[in-house]
């Protein structure tokens, strides 16, 4: 008798030799080595939280170790966009913004003479995403 041909190759293999007639018996048969029983994996089931609300969240900008953002304001970047392309030399996107004293810079120069008011209309996003984070103290 041969091993099955799938065999691993730590199987043993035992002969016992005989004749059958004189009454002595062949016999086969093969050892495979002791395995520990294997246990199925523990799955931990899942955990569900409930969601948090947006006010306390920390944001990635935090600005002391005591303080942490969240989104909380309500202005807008058209708004923001119109405001400065009509009456951006006299500053109104800036107070719109809260930028209390750069609108009163604007104001008194102009927009700086039109440079400061040009420069604004890269920063407009970030100027509203700005305003509209409020940072809270823990």
């Amino acid at each position: 008798m041969q091993p099955p041909v799938d065999s691993s190759p730590s199987m043993q293999d035992s002969v016992v030799g005989g004749n059958l007639h004189t009454g002595h018996v062949i016999h086969n048969h093969y050892h495979m080595p002791q395995q520990p029983p294997q246990q199925a994996p523990v799955v931990a089931p899942p955990q569900y939280q409930q969601p948090q609300m947006a006010m306390h969240q920390p944001q990635s900008n935090v600005r002391h170790p005591s303080h942490y953002a969240v989104q909380g304001g309500s202005k807008d970047v058209l708004v923001a966009y119109l405001l400065w392309f009509f009456l951006g030399f006299l500053g109104v996107h800036r107070f719109y913004l809260n930028n209390i004293g750069l609108g009163i810079v604007y104001l008194f120069t102009f927009g700086g003479c039109g440079l400061f008011w040009l420069i604004d209309l890269f920063l407009i996003p970030d100027l509203v995403r700005r305003s509209n984070t409020i940072y809270v103290r823990n």
